[in-house]
């Protein structure tokens, strides 16, 4: 999976070419820009964990809650461009060699997403589209009470590289429509204990599901 998002760059900058070639124009009343709200649900492909300092290990697991707005400008009737940002808490720390009482919440999960869209469909009220997707992922930093001790944790902000693919359903000639559309990111996540030079590193890769409505303007 890894190997195949390495040439995602390569997506980007072609797919970007478009902009500058002839192309089909939107219908007589569609407007360019579309604003994007939704309630998305983070499910990350490994489960994160800190070592703690009188040994043993703790694990965030679960699926975070979180939100999503996004701006489109439609260049042509097949290709958009999406900027976006989202919100996502990750899960509660657990101590899983005790009684699994929480310890403290995990980092928070905030990307910043830029990509294209290229829209499948011809109709305006059903849209079906694709696109690469690069973001920069902001988690910051956190807090555990640690054996009766507060432990600071910091989490490196990354690079990542991703897909998205979705679908819009138009209410007649509303300038509303419904979404539901599901983007991957291939990020890691780098934990490093205050103070310490010794970093776990998790493969977070999240699958971002998003619900949501569409205004067109």
């Amino acid at each position: 999976m890894k190997t195949l998002y390495r040439h995602i760059p390569i997506a980007l900058a072609t797919a970007a070419t478009l902009f500058n070639m002839p192309s089909e124009s939107l219908a007589d009343d569609a407007t360019p820009w579309a604003l994007k709200g939704s309630l998305v649900l983070v499910d990350a492909d490994e489960t994160f964990s800190v070592d703690k300092p009188t040994g043993g290990e703790l694990f965030a697991g679960g699926v975070e809650v979180g939100a999503l707005f996004a701006l489109e400008y439609r260049h042509s009737r097949h290709l958009g461009f999406e900027i976006g940002i989202g919100y996502a808490k990750t899960p509660d720390i657990d101590e899983e060699l005790d009684n699994g009482d929480t310890v403290g919440e995990g980092p928070e999960f905030v990307p910043v997403l830029a990509g294209l869209n290229f829209h499948l469909t011809d109709t305006d009220k059903l849209d079906v589209y694709i696109g690469p997707r690069a973001a920069y992922v902001n988690f910051g930093s956190f807090d555990l009470e640690l054996d009766g001790e507060s432990t600071s944790y910091d989490v490196d902000n990354d690079f990542a590289w991703g897909a998205a693919a979705g679908l819009s359903y138009r209410f007649n000639e509303s300038r509303w429509s419904v979404i539901a559309e599901v983007t991957y990111l291939d990020v890691d996540m780098k934990i490093t204990e205050a103070g310490s030079n010794t970093s776990t590193i998790s493969e977070y890769d999240p699958l971002i599901l998003n619900v949501g409505a569409t205004y067109r303007f």
